[in-house]
């Protein structure tokens, strides 16, 4: 899979997908997290072990997605 970006409230960042399914989260060389969908109740739930706020998983989570499809 190739890197690609996305935007998150005006921001671009780019996303490294990685083999095990979750996404590296870069803003410029820095790693702000990884982040991963969760099939939660039937739909995918985008969720961080990292100190990200939960909007900003969602939102960057929803953009994985679009991408994707």
């Amino acid at each position: 899979m190739e890197n690609f970006n996305i935007t998150v409230n005006n921001i671009n960042y780019l996303i490294e997908p990685q083999d095990n399914g979750t996404y590296r989260v870069m803003d410029g060389e820095e790693k702000i997290g990884v982040i991963y969908a969760e099939s939660v109740d039937e739909k995918k739930e985008w969720r961080t072990l990292d100190e990200l706020e939960s909007e900003f998983v969602s939102a960057a989570g929803e953009q994985i997605a679009i991408h994707n499809n």
